[in-house]
């Protein structure tokens, strides 16, 4: 599916005239997905951000606030213990291999509603064949269906919840992650009542794709009624963060390695704990 644009306002207006937000969560009308713009929305500069008139930010759930990758090897050598700790960690890296290698992809609403749900259930029964395991660990078996839940369950970075609560004082918190929405807010129950992120936007129907493609930072740019000011996107990677500036919403990274990429993300950190000195908190 492509997509390009004749302006970012122009595409502000025709988002905002067919999208709503109902129960915390971004509804698209599948329609809109169809249309096609003519040039691709300018990169924002970071040196206009205020943090001040920010009112939504934003997070990729998987990238900037959780330890996917070792949260991830342990829930796995949990299901699967007769896996030596050098598998599980094969294992871990082919399944996320996997599903990075969907980034910036498109899947036909013939496929599926759910891209994210699709993309990491495939790649298991692959991955499970390749380890020898498709006979004993069956298709929607209960250890499969656990291996899957395994992506909604991961361990926040440390700091995370006293940002995140400290953040929710002022700002309105969403998710903007390639995940599906139920996996999603499975994933953010680990934080306690006191971190308020009420907004999902995911790649579910009628999204159908994965970041960098203009449809995901669209949702978060229509849950402000088009203002750009008051947006900002916390990325886990340069990747992500590149993908939202070019759109044309504010972006940093949890990544200190994006600070040396081009176009530079409005912070690249290390540390998610400071978010606060720049949020000024």
């Amino acid at each position: 599916m492509a997509y390009t644009f004749r302006s970012l306002d122009a595409l502000t207006i025709i988002f905002i005239s067919v999208l709503f937000i109902e129960c915390s969560t971004l509804h698209i009308k599948p329609q809109l997905l169809n249309s096609e713009w003519n040039n691709s929305p300018a990169s924002i500069d970071c040196s206009s951000l205020n943090v001040n008139t920010s009112r939504l930010v934003t997070f990729d759930l998987f990238g900037a606030l959780m330890l996917t990758r070792s949260s991830m090897n342990r829930n796995i050598a949990s299901l699967l213990p007769s896996l030596s700790s050098t598998d599980i960690q094969e294992f871990t890296n082919a399944w996320l291999d996997a599903y990075k290698s969907y980034f910036g992809k498109s899947l036909s609403p013939s496929i599926t509603h759910h891209p994210f749900q699709w993309v990491i259930h495939s790649s298991l029964l692959e991955i499970l064949d390749s380890f020898g395991l498709s006979d004993t660990i069956t298709e929607d078996s209960p250890t499969f269906n656990a291996l899957m839940s395994t992506w909604g369950n991961l361990k926040p970075y440390d700091g995370a919840t006293h940002v995140l609560k400290k953040l929710s004082r002022k700002y309105r918190l969403g998710l903007l992650s390639n995940g599906d929405k139920e996996t999603l807010k499975t994933a953010i129950r680990v934080f306690p009542s006191s971190v308020n992120i009420s907004l999902i936007l995911s790649s579910d129907f009628p999204i159908n794709c994965f970041k960098t493609c203009p449809a995901m930072y669209a949702q978060a740019l229509a849950a402000v009624n088009g203002n750009k000011n008051q947006v900002l996107h916390v990325a886990g990677s340069a990747y992500d963060a590149h993908g939202a500036l070019t759109f044309g919403i504010f972006s940093g990274a949890i990544d200190e390695s994006a600070a040396h990429t081009n176009p530079k993300p409005c912070f690249a950190f290390d540390d998610i704990r400071q978010l606060l000195s720049f949020f000024r908190l």
